[in-house]
């Protein structure tokens, strides 16, 4: 497992113990103890099993906030699936062959969640139908504030100062800023969007605005 974490310490095991904590998850690694994970504020924690061909989690949120959670592209980061899991709520998840998960917190406080997984997928070989082209971006905050966007369907991301979101939208799929509680409409996806544009989202706004 390869955990990445911003402010993260490590210690430094016995090579003994870390052999011994080894032979025990392998050899109790498909039993359900639930893992416990601690997600710190305005922080996001990437888990990524590279010898599994996929693996499906379950997660507890044992926290008193929300939890953002996603299966994201190991290539181009774009999020394939994501959704956010209320306090004291659980959620099933299937994370398949070349993504990693993700858990978000947006919060000033630390998260607490737990999580067991099974390795492998479901088993069930139908892929994700492709009704319409795909289009993998970015959204880009350039600006210094948040910016809340809305994708219908898909998720409701709250983009950072200064960050990049990257995304694989369907064309037709539109995307709104949340202004006051109105939704404005900034971007339809269509294939004038070259696969892997960074789209800066507060010139979009300042079109958007700018219409009406």
């Amino acid at each position: 497992m390869l955990v990445s974490r911003k402010g993260s310490t490590f210690n430094f095991m016995n090579p003994i113990v870390v052999l011994f904590f080894l032979i025990v998850s392998l050899a109790f690694g498909q039993k359900t103890d639930r893992s416990q994970l601690i997600i710190p504020a305005k922080q996001v924690v990437q888990i990524d099993y590279p010898l599994y061909k996929g693996f499906n989690v379950k997660i507890w949120n044992e926290s008193k906030f929300e939890v953002g959670v996603s299966a994201r592209d190991k290539v181009t980061d774009s999020v394939r699936k994501s959704f956010g899991i209320p306090k004291g709520k659980n959620a099933l998840l299937e994370v398949n062959d070349g993504m990693y998960l993700q858990f978000e917190n947006r919060f000033l406080a630390s998260l607490k969640i737990a999580y067991t997984l099974r390795k492998g997928s479901s088993g069930n070989k139908k892929s994700i139908k492709p009704l319409t082209p795909q289009r993998a971006f970015y959204l880009e905050n350039n600006t210094a504030q948040t910016l809340p966007l809305r994708i219908p369907g898909v998720m409701n991301p709250n983009l950072s100062p200064f960050s990049r979101s990257g995304v694989d939208l369907p064309n037709g799929q539109k995307i709104y800023f949340e202004l006051k509680g109105k939704r404005i409409l900034i971007l339809t996806v269509t294939d004038t969007i070259p696969h892997g544009a960074r789209m800066d989202v507060a010139s979009l706004i300042e079109k958007a605005l700018n219409k009406d």
